[in-house]
């Protein structure tokens, strides 16, 4: 017998030892070369609002910081301290240039690895005691496919993906204090406390991330249910039902704080249960597939549409399973199939909510783990030399993908043409680069962009933008007037949805788009080209109220007024709509001049005392309210309904 095999040497022991960690270091050195290849791209798109545009943020002074706990420091809307914070921090150290915010992004990632390689072997320990001594290859294994997933790309080189790389590193670091916590015969208190204040930091850095509570608390059951009998006390039931109470309480504030969570209508019938599923399946397909990435991805648009519900139907059914077989004995793929459906629960439109894309590779920042380690877990079944092969057949062309992805990121109209190449006739990129080709005054290019869109209305609407940008090139041969009516008529069009816009959450978000940015543009475009023609100053004053940009409207609507060639049929409405415009845009003192105006004009607008009513209340004007309100046309029919 050969001593040598017996009784290794300490050399190659230790050799043992660390080659798992040289595999993930091999795999994070392929990640970083292709992410590396992003470092000087420009800012793209929400990044300028996000940063360079942010100057809330950018005035923001070391002794002020406390306030990103209290109030939204992104655009206004977006309540997430620790992002920003973090943001700032670049700002402050570096200013504000993209390489050192991608770097930080890129950072980010790396650090998660140790996380999930240390999370991922203490669980392969727990439910596969009998193989313990492979945890270490195991989990090396998945920490470097974690590493080369190409659905992360979306997430590490877009700076607005902060948002999304550090709560991956907070819920990584909750899991691991998580898995920490098991005891043989009960949970660290320490450790459980541990993990609630880094679930605390998850929730700071992304509200969407709520999903990491059920999987910790799912967790605890299982060590709870593992613990003999007569050492199995409820009390400790405490932990799981804290970190849920703690996930409900988060939720809400950030609710609250979050002015901009868009909610979307319900919709009760077949679309919205297919919606679900082929979301589902659509994630569960992007978290194992070896196919090129996307920014936007068809779902009801995409013809494998039953294929894909299908497959939601049967991730979901196999998570049931997974989830009983869980609770009934120790099972690695039970857990890695409920954590993955829980992880994607926020993203698959059970709580409907407006979004560019029903499926994102962003969604999958941390649900790419469990998706992974269900992948190792089923091919560690294999005998060794089949385990490598095909491990290793899933991590090149991973590998390859994210090389090759990163290079889209260098300009949004590449990223959007990548789009349109591999989905030709989907609206959502074509919509995009037409506005960069309009705004470019490339309009045979843009004109052909429309013309490709497979959705006849939204080929239309985007044709009519086309052709009313065309027609206001040269301010000097131009025919203003014809362009206000192909306007309206897109105004029209677009006040009367399709029923489709109810439950497809990207037609929705397409139409608001061409109605709120293309069209505004428009219009405002147009106003521009003819200052001191009254009648397009007025149209486009009313088509800003309508879409709630009431400061450009007053100033649209002002100029209409004060100009002697607005007709008198309008005029009444005109001083309306100003006043209107200035109260919504907190003027409201100065509101009362033009809503009197309007009532003394030839052809008055009566529903100017409606307005007058409130201005008068809120200036501390009552008996000059009520008489106002007497006379508002729609209160006055109330009374006699009530009659």
């Amino acid at each position: 017998m050969n001593p040598e095999k017996t009784n290794p040497t300490p050399s190659r022991a230790r050799m043992r030892q660390y080659a798992p960690i040289a595999l993930i270091l091999a795999a994070a050195a392929m990640a970083v070369a292709a992410y590396l290849q992003a470092l000087d791209y420009p800012f793209i798109s929400d990044d300028i609002s996000y940063i360079p545009e942010n100057k809330k943020l950018l005035e923001l002074h070391l002794s002020e910081l406390w306030r990103l706990f209290i109030e939204p420091y992104n655009c206004c809307f977006e309540f997430l301290p620790l992002r920003d914070f973090s943001y700032w921090l670049d700002i402050k150290l570096f200013g504000s240039t993209p390489a050192a915010s991608r770097t930080q992004n890129i950072l980010l990632h790396l650090l998660c690895l140790p996380l999930v390689y240390a999370t991922t072997a203490e669980l392969w320990r727990y439910f596969r005691p009998t193989d313990a001594a492979s945890a270490p290859w195991a989990a090396a294994a998945v920490a470097a496919l974690f590493a080369l997933h190409p659905a992360l790309v979306e997430s590490v080189v877009w700076v607005s993906g902060r948002k999304y790389v550090l709560p991956n590193l907070f819920s990584m670091l909750a899991l691991w204090f998580t898995v920490r916590s098991r005891r043989e015969h009960g949970l660290s208190a320490p450790h459980a406390a541990a993990a609630l204040a880094a679930f605390g930091a998850v929730m700071l850095s992304k509200s969407s991330y709520v999903a990491v509570a059920p999987v910790i608390a799912m967790l605890w059951v299982v060590f709870w249910l593992d613990i003999p009998a007569p050492h199995r006390r409820r009390s400790l039931l405490l932990w799981p039902l804290a970190i849920l109470f703690l996930a409900g309480l988060l939720t809400l504030i950030f609710i609250v704080h979050n002015k901009g969570f868009d909610g979307f209508p319900f919709y009760f019938g077949v679309e919205a249960v297919t919606r679900t599923l082929a979301v589902l399946g659509w994630l569960a397909r992007l978290a194992v597939s070896p196919e090129g990435r996307h920014f936007f991805y068809p779902v009801f648009e995409d013809p494998r549409l039953p294929a894909m519900a299908a497959l939601g139907a049967v991730v979901l059914a196999a998570t049931l399973a997974g989830g009983i077989m869980l609770l009934r004995k120790r099972s690695l793929e039970g857990f890695a199939l409920a954590a993955f459906l829980l992880l994607c629960i926020p993203y698959i439109q059970l709580l409907p909510h407006g979004a560019p894309s029903l499926v994102a590779d962003r969604y999958l920042a941390l649900a790419v783990w469990p998706a992974v380690l269900l992948l190792v877990a089923l091919c560690w079944r294999l005998r060794p030399v089949s385990r490598i092969v095909l491990l290793l057949a899933i991590a090149l062309p991973w590998g390859f993908q994210t090389a090759e992805r990163t290079r889209d990121w260098s300009s949004f109209g590449a990223l959007m043409s990548a789009d349109l190449r591999t989905y030709p006739g989907y609206y959502l990129p074509a919509m995009y680069i037409m506005e960069i080709q309009l705004r470019h005054s490339l309009f045979h290019e843009a004109s052909e962009t429309a013309n490709s869109i497979t959705v006849p209305v939204l080929r239309d609407i985007m044709s009519g933008i086309t052709r009313a940008s065309m027609r206001t090139k040269d301010a000097t041969t131009a025919n203003p007037h014809e362009t206000v009516t192909l306007l309206q008529n897109l105004g029209l069009t677009l006040k009367q949805p399709p029923v489709q816009v109810e439950w497809n959450a990207s037609m929705s978000y397409a139409w608001y788009y061409c109605k709120n940015i293309l069209l505004t543009w428009q219009w405002r475009r147009l106003a521009e080209q003819f200052p001191d023609d009254a009648p397009v100053r007025y149209n486009a004053g009313l088509w800003m109220v309508d879409t709630l940009r009431h400061k450009n409207a007053a100033a649209h609507l002002r100029a209409a007024t004060e100009s002697q060639q607005l007709p008198e049929s309008v005029r009444g409405t005109a001083f309306y709509s100003l006043g209107l415009a200035l109260i919504n845009s907190e003027q409201v003192a100065e509101a009362e001049a033009p809503l009197r105006a309007a009532l003394e004009q030839r052809i008055p607008d009566l529903r100017a005392h409606c307005l007058l009513a409130d201005v008068y209340k809120q200036t501390g004007r009552p008996e000059e309210a009520a008489r106002a309100e007497a006379s508002c046309p729609n209160r006055a029919s109330n009374k006699e309904t009530a009659r």
